[in-house]
C-alpha cells in the first residue's frame, strides 16, 4: 500500500479537529475524527498531458488505485480537477463513495461511469450535508473557462476550510463563504487562465482573515503560470501578519483544531 494512503487510513484524528494532506495542484484529502475521508479535486494521473499536452512536472503522491475514500468533491470540470483517468478507478474501488460537484461536472462524471445515484449536485448559494461534512458553495469566477465553477467551504467537526477552486480575485462573489469565518483558506496562486496570482491570493487572505492560509494550484504544469509560493508567504506577512501562511509539500499533513481556544494558546498544526 502507498505510504501516504496508509498514513491517511491509520491516522486517528482528535475530536474537534481535522487532518488534511496536500496532493499537489488543487488536490487535498481531509479526515475527520469519525474517520470520514474526503478527497477534493484529486489530480492523480497524466491525463492533462494525454488530452492537452500539459506535461506533469511534479509526481502525484499516490495512484488512483490506492485511494480509499467516502466522498470526492469537485470544484469544476477541468482535467486537473475532475481527473478523467483517476475517477473511474476511484469509483470502481470505492463502491460506497459519492461524488459531489457543480453542473459542469455532469458530463465528466458520466464518462467516468459514475451513476446519477452516486452524485451530489452542488449549487452556488446553497449548502449540502454530506454526512460528516457540510459543503457550502459560492460562485467562483473562472470566466468562460468554466461558468459553473464553485468555491467551496467544507465544515467538518467545527473546522471550516475554504477551497477557492479556480477563480480570479472576486471577494464579492466569495463573501458568503468569507463571512462564515473560515479557519483555513486554500487559494489558487498560479496566475494563469484567469486565476489569482500570489498577490491576488494574499489580498483575499487579507479580507478573509483565516487562522491559516495554504496556497495550492502551482508547479504542476509549465503552462499554468508563474506561481510564486514564497512570494505568497511574504505578501501575507505584509498584508495580514496575524494569519499563519504555510507551505506544504505534496503528501505533507497538517492538523487544524476547531477555534475553541484563545489565538495565543499554542499552534494547532504539525
Amino acid at each position: 500500500m502507498n505510504s501516504l494512503v496508509e498514513e491517511i487510513l491509520t491516522t486517528e484524528v482528535p475530536q474537534a479537529s481535522v487532518r488534511m494532506w496536500w496532493l499537489g495542484q488543487a488536490g487535498f484529502v481531509f479526515k475527520t475524527p469519525a474517520g470520514k475521508i474526503i478527497y477534493v479535486d484529486p489530480y492523480l494521473s497524466d491525463a492533462a498531458e494525454r488530452l492537452h499536452g500539459f506535461k506533469r512536472l511534479s509526481l502525484a503522491p499516490m495512484s488512483a488505485g490506492d485511494v480509499r475514500t467516502d466522498l470526492v468533491v469537485l470544484t469544476h470540470e477541468h482535467t486537473d480537477h475532475l481527473d478523467p483517468d483517476a475517477l473511474p478507478v476511484i469509483a470502481r474501488n470505492n463502491p460506497d463513495c459519492r461524488f459531489a460537484g457543480p453542473s459542469g461536472c455532469s458530463e465528466g462524471l458520466t464518462q467516468a461511469g459514475i451513476s446519477p445515484d452516486r452524485r451530489i449536485l452542488l449549487q452556488a448559494h446553497s449548502s449540502c450535508d454530506c454526512g460528516g461534512v457540510v459543503i457550502h458553495a459560492a460562485p467562483a469566477d473562472h470566466g468562460d473557462y468554466s461558468p459553473s465553477a464553485l468555491a467551496l467551504l467544507l465544515e467538518m467537526d467545527g473546522v471550516r476550510v475554504l477551497h477557492t477552486g479556480d477563480t480570479s480575485l472576486r471577494p464579492g462573489l466569495l463573501r458568503p463563504l468569507i463571512d462564515m469565518k473560515p479557519d483555513v483558506i486554500l487559494p489558487c496562486i498560479n496566475g494563469g487562465f484567469g486565476n489569482m496570482n500570489h498577490i491576488d491570493a494574499a489580498r483575499l487572505v487579507e479580507q478573509a482573515r483565516p487562522r491559516y492560509a495554504i496556497p495550492c494550484h502551482f508547479w504542476t504544469f509549465a503552462e499554468q503560470g508563474g506561481a510564486d509560493p514564497a512570494g505568497f508567504i511574504h505578501a501575507c506577512k505584509c498584508f495580514c501578519p496575524d494569519v499563519n501562511a504555510v507551505l506544504l509539500r505534496p503528501a505533507e499533513g497538517f492538523t487544524v483544531q476547531a477555534n475553541c481556544r484563545p489565538p495565543d494558546a499554542g499552534k494547532e498544526h504539525e
